[in-house]
């Protein structure tokens, strides 16, 4: 549910629809990482840079490291709570690790006079790790999970490499750097962001767009779907028009327009508030609604009832639309049809969903005739009119015996049928059949876009083990290796900020 205090942060900081309720990293949170992100450049400035330097630059390098370890150390302690109570090993642990293998290297260079280098790792991985608690924690999804022997397999191999290479080089310091420089390398910077960044630059995406995804389990489903329910007329139409106006006189057609035209404005019925479009409002007096039969009333003293053909002595033939007859003086004067107005886009989103493997059924309460005609305008081939208020379920239910997987348009509610038999929303601005498209599209695309970038970090961070073993990659490299398959996974995932809707 919606709270005042919510609606009010929206404001404050221009978020509106469900933009404005999905997770923002606080004020605090960001100045610390702002600030730990400006001490790392310092540090690895006065690292790389002599001319920067300045007495007791070194004692500053590795308290700052430390002070930004400590900061990412702190900012991990719920994930590893979690994951310690749940006896898991995950990204929390193995960042942890990481971390602190990374400031223990750092001060180990200070006291022992090691290279340069080596004194800002500690602030490179603590602000890296710390950027990626970060866009997790605002893309409030979990990342993709890691096997369950992924930790104790790259902790095993940072302590294997340091054993083969005291076998190979007897020069510890030597051994110790690759070992640090494997567990750097298996940090999960990349990984660990590859689902949260897309997930999350993808989805306010959605927001602008006026699709809501609320769960990442939409993501998955979304490609499974190969049937589309559209529950109401209302998904494919927008309101009604008037089609015909049939005076029984032919100079009467004017008065006809006129006299239904001024009662109708009194009434709030969609086809009532079509055929008010009709004239202006009259003077009315007496108005009478009449439920299942019409409106009844006075137009500049002259009574008039609109509604059923035969409630005012009218016989019509069945016909498309609604018909109904207009009785003025108490004479009948004409009937005037209204027919459902499609949406311009209807037509096109359905034979774009068609193309994308989803076959659209419409369901609406309406005639078979006008409920016919309604799916042919909008190239939709399966039709069940009439519905009640338990047709939509049990025509689901069938779908899914036949082996459909089945998403439901309705209420403004996108809802897909999940692997685990659940069902998961996308919420939408307008409630049609091409917002449903947008819908699918975004969702399938996240998805493809979340599964290539995690299938590049693993790959990616294999290779930096596989470097950082065989010393082709010291800690500081691995530290920026780091850095900059995190940046890439982020600007990569950014793209999804240009998706556009499917031409329709």
């Amino acid at each position: 549910m919606t709270t005042a205090s919510t609606d009010a942060r929206a404001q404050q900081d221009g978020r509106t629809g469900a933009a404005a309720h999905r997770p923002r990293a606080s004020t605090t949170a960001r100045m610390a990482l702002g600030a730990a992100a400006v001490l790392t450049v310092g540090v690895v400035l006065l690292c790389s840079m002599p001319v920067v330097r300045f007495p007791s630059w070194r004692e500053v390098a590795v308290t700052t490291g430390s002070a930004v370890s400590l900061t990412c150390v702190w900012a991990l302690r719920t994930e590893l709570a979690s994951e310690l109570r749940h006896r898991r090993l995950g990204f929390a642990v193995l960042s942890l690790v990481s971390v602190l293998v990374a400031c223990a290297w750092s001060v180990g260079a200070r006291l022992r006079d090691g290279p340069t280098l080596d004194l800002g790792v500690a602030a490179v991985v603590g602000v890296v790790v710390l950027a990626c608690h970060g866009v997790r924690r605002e893309a409030d999804t979990e990342p993709a999970p890691l096997p369950p022997w992924f930790v104790p397999a790259a902790l095993a191999v940072s302590v294997a490499t340091i054993g083969i290479w005291l076998v190979i080089d007897t020069r510890p310091a030597v051994a110790l750097a690759a070992g640090v420089a494997v567990t750097i390398a298996a940090c999960p910077g990349a990984l660990g962001l590859a689902m949260p960044a897309v997930y999350r630059f993808g989805t306010r995406r959605g927001d602008v767009l006026g699709v809501a995804i609320h769960d990442v389990a939409t993501l998955g489903a979304s490609q499974r779907i190969d049937l589309l329910v559209l529950d109401g007329q209302a998904t494919v139409t927008s309101g009604k028009r008037v089609a015909s106006v049939e005076a029984f006189v032919a100079d009467h057609e004017r008065n006809l327009r006129w006299f239904a035209g001024a009662l109708e404005h009194a009434s709030s019925h969609p086809v009532g508030k079509a055929i008010a479009k009709l004239s202006a409002r009259g003077r009315l007096s007496g108005v009478e609604t009449h439920p299942g039969l019409g409106i009844s009333g006075s137009v500049d003293r002259h009574p008039v009832r609109v509604g059923r053909p035969d409630w005012v002595g009218i016989d019509v033939a069945e016909s498309i639309g609604t018909t109904v007859g207009v009785e003025v003086d108490a004479r009948p004067l004409g009937t005037i049809t209204v027919v459902d107005a499609v949406r311009p886009t209807a037509r096109q989103a359905t034979d774009a969903l068609r193309q994308s493997g989803v076959d659209p059924v419409l369901v609406t309460t309406v005639s078979p005739m006008t409920a016919k005609d309604l799916a042919e305008q909008v190239g939709i081939d399966r039709v069940v009119a009439e519905a009640g208020a338990t047709t939509t379920a049990t025509l689901v239910s069938e779908l899914r015996d036949e082996g459909r997987t089945v998403a439901v348009l309705t209420g403004g509610q996108l809802v897909l049928d999940t692997a685990a038999s659940e069902r998961a929303a996308v919420t939408l601005t307008e409630g049609d059949v091409a917002e449903a498209l947008t819908a699918l599209v975004l969702a399938r695309t996240i998805d493809a876009k979340a599964r290539a970038t995690v299938r590049g970090a693993a790959v990616y961070t294999a290779v930096a083990i596989a470097l950082a073993a065989v010393g082709l990659l010291p800690p500081m490299g691995a530290a920026l290796a780091l850095a900059a398959s995190s940046l890439v996974v982020v600007v990569s995932a950014m793209r999804l900020s240009r998706f556009s809707r499917p031409s329709v």
